[in-house]
């Protein structure tokens, strides 16, 4: 542990050294001429120069209790290796810092650099929150944008420019119980797998006839958010929405048939619990240990290996009737239109969210998906993270797109909307055609309204 404290630290003294060489330099204030010399006599000593300016710099964070301490360490090192530069952090609830950040930017008082969910990043550029960093990014060679995924990258886009920058972006794929299989005599899922076949593993994992009921599978789909429709509909060649976001596509005879699969494997085959039965375990089903299957992120793995009475691990998401996909998402900084010192707060997102920070934070600490794919691999390498990690990277540069909506000012609404008739359809509340019909109705209007909003 020491020598990895080490040499983390050497890592933000080189940064400071390189990275910021240019920006320090340029910031420097000019050296002051000597004195005239009095008549007959010799030059006066040259007047001391200013002080160095000593920036304060903001950020806003939505880290849950456990992760705070590793945020403020990387501060108080990137402190000690900047002299003249504090990091002062606020960090908010993961569900409050959404809402928290407008009130923020419509008192002017937004931290200097602020936590970007995907899902906002589109909007909250729109709206000026965040301001664009295409420039920093071209002139900071040190910060090698080209080794962050394509496909993370373009969720700060706005209008083509980039705006925040990830940190962390990941696919769903399969995980699974292996003390569950064991004990059937299954074999692990592998590629081969489709989802009929996983359909078929799950009814004979399942045994509900007992005081403690098992399940073959945790019941997570249908699912329309950002990461979830892609896995819960696209192996059907369904799709949520248009390229441009601006149509609902929802209305489809593929979309039927993948959300009846779904509905059929929680309702028909009873291989999976409602949203019920699986609240009835303390932390729900899967981490109780009474599934076999569940959707499985990388972000998701430190409360894995932390709460599963189980060995669990990851095998390829199963392929669908037409193809092998599912959906990623992810999360970055930006700087806020409120900064004082935007060039500082380059500094210090360029060392966040360099090769050697996101290691230093996500890969090593086992804590997310790095978005670059060093940072990932050191993620693989973490106490965490399961034995068949690399199909994570395998499913990001092979069949994981983005999960939309994210080029929209309708995507929290859109949100609401879809995520309100996914839970019905789980419970056994509605069924196909009338959450269809629904999300639809609901949907449409909002998109339109979001269409005009950004066109005017």
């Amino acid at each position: 542990m020491n020598e990895q404290r080490i040499s983390r630290r050497k890592f933000l003294q080189w940064s400071a050294g390189v990275a910021g060489m240019a920006a320090l330099a340029a910031c420097a204030p000019p050296a002051a001429a000597p004195a005239a010399a009095p008549a007959g006599g010799e030059a006066a000593a040259p007047a001391a120069a200013p002080a160095a300016e000593m920036i304060t710099l903001t950020t806003g964070h939505a880290w849950e209790a456990a992760f705070q301490p590793h945020q403020a360490e990387f501060d108080r090192l990137y402190s000690e290796s900047h002299p003249g530069v504090t990091v002062e952090m606020t960090n908010n609830t993961w569900g409050d810092h959404q809402k928290v950040v407008p009130t923020w930017a419509a008192a002017n008082t937004l931290p200097d650099i602020v936590y970007v969910h995907g899902s906002r990043a589109f909007p909250w550029a729109f709206e000026g929150i965040t301001i664009p960093t295409q420039d920093y990014i071209a002139s900071d060679e040190a910060f090698d944008v080209a080794s962050i995924w394509e496909e993370s990258l373009s969720l700060y886009r706005f209008r083509g420019v980039q705006h925040a920058i990830p940190y962390d972006h990941g696919p769903l794929i399969l995980g699974y119980n292996k003390n569950m299989f064991d004990e059937a005599g299954i074999a692990y899922p592998d590629a081969s797998w489709t989802f009929d076949k996983m359909r078929e593993v799950a009814a004979q994992l399942t045994k509900t006839d007992g005081d403690v009921p098992q399940w073959g599978w945790s019941g997570s789909y249908p699912n329309f958010g950002n990461t979830g429709y892609g896995p819960s509909i696209s192996g059907w060649g369904a799709t949520l929405l248009n390229d441009e976001e601006t149509e609902l596509l929802l209305d489809s005879a593929e979309a039927r048939t993948a959300i009846q699969f779904w509905m059929d494997m929680i309702h028909v085959d009873k291989s999976a619990p409602t949203p019920a039965e699986s609240e009835a375990f303390e932390q729900g089903a899967w981490i109780s240990g009474r599934v076999g299957m569940t959707p499985a992120a990388s972000w998701n793995a430190p409360t894995f290996t932390k709460f599963c009475p189980f060995t669990w691990d990851v095998a390829p998401l199963p392929a669908g009737p037409v193809k092998r996909s599912t959906g990623s998402f992810g999360s970055g900084y930006g700087i806020t239109k409120d900064t004082k010192h935007p060039d500082a707060a380059w500094e210090y997102m360029s060392a966040y969210l360099s090769e050697e920070g996101m290691i230093y934070m996500w890969g090593d600490t086992g804590r997310g998906s790095p978005a670059r794919e060093s940072g990932y691999r050191a993620w693989m390498a973490s106490a965490v993270a399961p034995e068949h990690a690399e199909f994570f990277i395998d499913a990001l540069n092979e069949y994981a797109l983005t999960g939309r909506p994210y080029q929209t000012l309708a995507a929290a609404e859109l949100g609401d909307i879809t995520g309100r008739q996914a839970g019905l359809l789980r419970s056994g509340e509605t069924d196909v055609e009338t959450a269809i019909n629904a999300i639809m109705a609901e949907g449409q209007p909002v998109l339109d309204a979001a269409t005009a909003r950004l066109a005017g």
